[in-house]
């Protein structure tokens, strides 16, 4: 499985704390996000992983070269870093831009989410169709992606406007590799016919209304946190400093 990592936003809603430093850089429970991803990729045993990089591009490559430095683990990860210039769009287009190194079916991540290493088990398995990780444990907000799901747990629609809606996605999306051809194809009509603003969970919702319905994994009762602003940051350090995290 290969995994790509989304690195490339600002994180303009964290405020002066991405001023100069873009968002998979913040420091959350003593190291940068993209860190913590990185500890959640190698516990898949990918045969690459993809980081695509864009705002404060330099610093994205000095913290991964530091971070390959740091033990042998870490320098043996597969790990290849791409920059997405167009970095102010939405992050379909750096999902696009690591696409030429895609070699096999692959898991697309989201760096401000942090996963518990228990739910590694949950995502190792391999699916038969597109899949995205969902729960069901929390209260969705405005801006938490919502998921509708069918009779057989395939996606009907997923959209953060939702009105009707059963589970939330968690950030985490895999593409088997007998599917790689129709997602991409997906993608691309997407930028054509929606434009450039538009994120990977848009495919989603855009399969869904095809015979390639996507199918939702479920990583219920283990916990995650997202980092989008200041509160949630705040509210992840605090869930990182307690021994019930790990």
């Amino acid at each position: 499985m290969n995994i790509v990592l989304l690195a490339a936003g600002l994180g303009s809603r964290l405020g002066t704390l991405t001023r100069d430093l873009p968002k998979a850089l913040i420091s959350v429970g003593g190291k940068p996000l993209l860190l913590h991803a990185l500890s959640f990729a190698a516990r898949l045993r990918p045969t690459r992983i993809i980081v695509v990089g864009g705002f404060c591009f330099p610093q994205v490559k000095d913290t991964l070269a530091a971070f390959r430095a740091s033990d042998m683990a870490a320098a043996a990860l597969p790990i290849e870093l791409v920059e997405n210039t167009q970095f102010r769009d939405g992050n379909l287009v750096s999902l696009l831009t690591a696409k030429p190194l895609i070699t096999e079916g692959f898991l697309v991540m989201n760096v401000d989410h942090i996963y518990r290493p228990t739910i590694a088990a949950v995502v190792a398995p391999e699916v038969s169709r597109v899949t995205a990780f969902i729960d069901t444990d929390r209260k969705l907000g405005n801006d938490d992606m919502k998921v509708e799901r069918d009779d057989s747990g395939h996606i009907v629609g997923i959209a953060k406007t939702l009105t009707k809606f059963d589970c939330g996605y968690v950030g985490m999306t895999r593409v088997p590799t007998a599917f790689l051809g129709r997602y991409f194809e997906e993608a691309d009509r997407a930028l054509a016919e929606e434009g450039r603003a538009i994120h990977v969970e848009r495919i989603l919702g855009r399969l869904a209304k095809t015979d390639f319905a996507p199918t939702c994994r479920d990583i219920s009762g283990h916990g995650w946190l997202e980092v989008d602003t200041p509160d949630e940051r705040a509210a992840a350090e605090a869930a990182l400093a307690t021994a019930r995290w790990a």
